[in-house]
This record gives structure tokens, C-alpha cells and sequence, in this order.
């Protein structure tokens, strides 16, 4: 084999291990981290409006949610808090919590944090009853381009795609544990986690690709569960008619 055959081996090989998906879009990463966008084709795509969730009681447990918010009130009269990804079962929370505001001593930031973490699932809420942005008709797939600071970490770690409980005024989604390994699931699907599959794209960006199947008529959000650590919640929302 002379030398120009094993190049062109090795560019046939490389090209065979770049998804098969990735390989058609020409669409030039993000400008700015934290954009989500949705491919309209190939070539083209939308930017997806980006709406901050506040945290409220989950709807079916306000009277143990009424306790753990009078615990709460007691850290310097001013705490912001937000539970994410712990290492527990489903439907666990994170043990951590972000104090705004005010002052306050370890033991009452300690004991808030307790009363966070022991809660069963907060909701993350949205004004409006909809997202600014729809789908195009006839599409069968929706794929996001997301730029993150790299894309060294396994977008399925680190993102999750849900699916809202709406109302006229609002959309929530409890904010429940689930891991990479259980997206697919009638546990996942239950609570409105949407499964999905991610790549590598350019340089520090991400594909991700939520196949037909997991699209039904609703609300959706795509969001970066590092940032779940505060009282609002940046989130690239759509609507599927």
C-alpha cells in the first residue's frame, strides 16, 4: 500500500466513526454558550427562546412543602434554593442549596438544606401556558446544536429534554433524579423526562437528536442541570403541535 492509498484508509475510517447523523449539518456552532438551537434543516436553524423557571411547591404536596418553606424562611429571612442531581434513586434531590441574601449561621443553612434535601421533588415553573417558538410541521425529529463551555463530558450526563404539565397560566416539571441509564423508561417517561441521544459537534458543542417516538403534542425544555443550582432557571423551551 503506498502512501497515498493509507490516507485516504485513514479518511475513510474516521469518517466511519462520525455519526451518521452528525456528518450531513453544515450549520456553524453557536456564538454564545448556553444557545440552544434547533435544526430546520441541514443547513439552516432557529434559535430557541431562552425563559427563566422559578422554583415553587410541587403541586401535590403543599402541606409538607408548607413545613420544609417555614424552615427555609429562617435562613437570614432570604434563601434561594435549587436540588439537582444526587447519587440516590429516583425521584431523590440534591443535598445542595444556594443561600441569597442576608447572613445566616451555619446550623440554619445546615438545617435548610436538610429540609431541601428530605422533599420528595420541587417544580420548576414557567409563565404562559406555551412557548414562544413551534416546531416546524412535517418535522419528524427535533435535533439541538448546544454550545457549552467543551463537550468532553457525555451530553446524556449533563443535559435532560422534559416534557411540561401545562395549564393556561404555567408549565412544571417536578425536578426528579434521572439517570442516563433509565431516560426510555416508563419511570422516565412518567415524569416527563424525554429520552434523547448526543454527540460531539465542532468544537465544543453538542448534538442531540429526540427521535420521533418521544415526541407527542406539548410543551418542551431543554436544560443544562449544572445550572440547576439556583433560584432561576435558564431553559430553551418549544412547542409540538
Amino acid at each position: 500500500m503506498n502512501t497515498k492509498q493509507f490516507i485516504s484508509l485513514v479518511i475513510m475510517m474516521a469518517l466511519a466513526i462520525i455519526p451518521s447523523n452528525a456528518q450531513q449539518i453544515n450549520v456553524e456552532e453557536p456564538e454564545f454558550i448556553g444557545t440552544y438551537c434547533i435544526l430546520t434543516s441541514d443547513s439552516t436553524c432557529d434559535v430557541l427562546p431562552r425563559e427563566s423557571g422559578t422554583i415553587k411547591k410541587h403541586q401535590n404536596k403543599l402541606s409538607r412543602w408548607a413545613k420544609i418553606a417555614s424552615v427555609a424562611a429562617t435562613v437570614g429571612g432570604a434563601v434561594g434554593g435549587i436540588v439537582g442531581i444526587n447519587a440516590g434513586s429516583i425521584g431523590a434531590l440534591q443535598t445542595g442549596i444556594k443561600t441569597m441574601g442576608t447572613a445566616a449561621n451555619i446550623g440554619q443553612i445546615a438545617d435548610a438544606a436538610d429540609a431541601l434535601a428530605s422533599a420528595e421533588g420541587m417544580d420548576i415553573v414557567f409563565d404562559g401556558g406555551k412557548s414562544s417558538y413551534s416546531i416546524p410541521k412535517g418535522m419528524r425529529e427535533v435535533r439541538l446544536i448546544v454550545k457549552g463551555e467543551s463537550n468532553e463530558q457525555d451530553p446524556m450526563g449533563i443535559y435532560r429534554v422534559v416534557r411540561f404539565s401545562t395549564s393556561k397560566k404555567e408549565r412544571r416539571i417536578q425536578w426528579m433524579e434521572i439517570k442516563p441509564s433509565l431516560l426510555g423508561s416508563s419511570e422516565a417517561e412518567k415524569g416527563g423526562y424525554v429520552n434523547f441521544t448526543g454527540h460531539k459537534y465542532g468544537n465544543q458543542s453538542y448534538l442531540i437528536t429526540i427521535p420521533e417516538s418521544e415526541l407527542k403534542k406539548g410543551e418542551y425544555g431543554i436544560f443544562f442541570m449544572s445550572i440547576i443550582t439556583s433560584t432561576e432557571i435558564p431553559v430553551g423551551t418549544f412547542s409540538v403541535k
